[in-house]
């Protein structure tokens, strides 16, 4: 038996539920998903930086999509052994 779990495809799980990318979620849950600790994602939000969120209130939220969007122009270039530069 494997010990592997299959993770839906992207494709899938809008398919099933249209509305995923565009859910507002939580500061935890934002903090689960980028591997990045509650306190610094609220440091990040006082001081400029990380992903975008909306201020509903006292609450604070942010659209799972802007979260995704926001880790994929983390990723940074590197350079493999031959001095070659790839996105």
């Amino acid at each position: 038996m494997s010990d592997h779990v299959l993770m839906p495809s992207l494709g899938d799980i809008l398919e099933s539920n249209p509305g995923w990318l565009d859910e507002a979620i939580d500061t935890p849950a934002v903090a689960e998903i980028t591997g990045l600790s509650i306190k610094t994602l609220n440091t990040w939000r006082c001081r400029g930086g990380g992903p975008r969120f909306l201020k509903l209130g006292r609450s604070v939220r942010y659209r799972r999509r802007a979260v995704l969007q926001w880790l994929e122009n983390c990723e940074a270039r590197y350079v493999d052994r031959d001095g070659v530069i790839h996105d």
